[in-house]
């Protein structure tokens, strides 16, 4: 078998790891990159095992990515397809839409959080998106400066709301995550924690929901 150096793309045709020529797409392999990333990490995610994944060589994926920064932004791309901030009467209303359905878009798929969290984002979407935002605000009354800042308050919360939330109740429920608060704050000597055997008794249990998190970002966007 002809080793990485040696192999170039061919009118959109791979060859396969036994020699046998199969269509390739840069769409393909972003798709499987977001899969092996959703499911390993940002961290777990390199073009060998990427390569291995599709069953080409290493080289190959180079003819349609230039590097793995390349890929990560193409990775972005397609994440941020479906998120698009609507033209709202109400533009507070507008981000609280905006920042729900980028929440429901990272918690399908944490690489998106993860990308922002720990990494830089250049592609025309983010600008596209940030662009038609302060328009929407600045458009409505809202100073560039509180624009600009409301935006970023809301999403840094929402990254780190997600990516908070995601080992607490989406690696298990959210039922069995709230059965362990509750569980834990009945053991608790109501002498000594007063306000979590009391009121808060039936709110802890919910800190890591759509509930919770719509709470906050309203407190935020409406601040």
């Amino acid at each position: 078998m002809a080793s990485d150096q040696q192999e170039a793309p061919t009118e959109g045709f791979m060859p396969s790891r036994v020699g046998r020529p199969r269509h390739l797409s840069t769409d393909e392999i972003v798709t499987t990159a977001i899969e092996l990333a959703d499911k390993a990490g940002l961290e777990g995610l390199s073009m060998p095992k990427l390569a291995k994944r599709l069953g080409v060589g290493t080289m190959t994926l180079y003819g349609y990515v230039e590097n793995k920064e390349d890929l990560l932004d193409k990775i972005a791309e397609q994440i941020f397809e479906g998120l698009r901030l609507t033209d709202h009467d109400d533009w507070q209303e507008g981000l609280v839409g905006f920042f729900s359905d980028f929440r429901t878009a990272a918690l399908a798929h944490p690489t998106l959080a993860q990308l922002l969290a720990t990494g830089r984002i250049t592609i025309p979407a983010v600008f596209d998106i940030l662009e038609t935002t302060f328009q929407q605000m600045t458009d409505h009354g809202v100073s560039t400066e509180d624009a600009v800042r409301t935006f970023y308050a809301a999403l840094t919360y929402t990254i780190g709301f997600v990516l908070w939330e995601i080992p607490r109740a989406r690696s298990q429920t959210e039922a069995d995550y709230a059965d362990q608060w509750a569980g834990l704050l009945t053991q608790l000597d109501p002498g000594q924690f007063p306000v979590l055997t009391g009121a808060a008794v039936g709110i802890v249990p919910s800190v890591a929901s759509a509930v919770q998190f719509e709470w906050g970002l309203h407190k935020i966007v409406r601040g």
